[in-house]
């Protein structure tokens, strides 16, 4: 696999295990919950809570970096931080920047889409060349070089093949990236523009269980390593408050 900081990203590669009464189809649909019986993706043209998927690819970038290195979540090789800096409509589907094979577990909350890359490539105004851009037009075609590299695509949910993953390519508008001291780029900290491009996908909300993910890509003709995703989708907790003297018996 390409190193992190490479800016290309391969985001899951190899196998996963797959969960009884899961075995689900996957369609392309609309923004409604998928029942206990299909996984649906939504279409490469549709928009999720009105926002582009091209501008969720530039806000997981931007959650991607708002993060030291020691604590992000795409160097996680267990799972434990997936939840870090998560909120909104969309959770983002770590990657992976170790190079290591791992199984994570990522715990989703229900009613909360989640964001699948596949692969893609961000290019910016302070990382060096070939990962370096001037203008809006020097980032696009430096995002767009660095993905057309990628080739042999493929996505699976629950053990189904995600069709035409090749229409799923999109690219970002012109955003800005806020690095943090020892940022995962390895950059000075400060402000940058940006674009990216990648191949992903978004899955409206699923109903709580277990869902396995498997994506895999070549860059430059090699395979990349890479991890498993165990996705598990849980409701929020409600915890009642105890009754004391003080306060009685609460009144739901």
């Amino acid at each position: 696999m390409p190193h992190f900081c490479s800016r290309l990203v391969l985001f899951t590669v190899v196998s996963v295990s797959f969960f009884a009464g899961f075995t689900a189809p996957v369609a392309a649909q609309e923004a409604t919950p998928a029942g206990a019986n299909e996984i649906v993706i939504l279409a490469s043209d549709e928009s999720y809570v009105g926002v582009t998927r091209g501008e969720w690819d530039a806000r997981w970038w931007q959650w991607t970096v708002s993060m030291p290195q020691d604590i992000n979540p795409n160097f996680d090789l267990t799972g434990e931080r997936c939840g870090y800096g998560q909120s909104g409509p969309v959770f983002f589907l770590p990657a992976d920047f170790t190079g290591e094979p791992a199984t994570v577990t990522c715990i989703v909350p229900a009613g909360t889409a989640i964001l699948v890359g596949v692969a893609g490539s961000e290019c910016s105004s302070v990382e060096p060349l070939p990962y370096f851009g001037r203008n809006e037009e020097e980032l696009r075609a430096c995002a767009a070089a660095n993905t057309d590299a990628i080739t042999d695509l493929q996505a699976s949910l629950n053990g189904r093949e995600v069709p035409n993953l090749e229409t799923y390519r999109t690219s970002s508008p012109l955003f800005t990236l806020t690095f943090g001291e020892d940022n995962l780029i390895g950059v000075p900290a400060g402000v940058a523009w940006s674009v990216s491009e990648s191949y992903s996908f978004i899955i409206p909300p699923l109903p709580p269980g277990e869902y396995g993910i498997t994506l895999s890509a070549l860059y430059g003709g090699e395979l990349a390593l890479g991890r498993s995703y165990r996705v598990i989708v849980r409701a929020p907790l409600v915890i009642e408050p105890a009754a004391t003297p003080e306060t009685g018996t609460p009144v739901p």
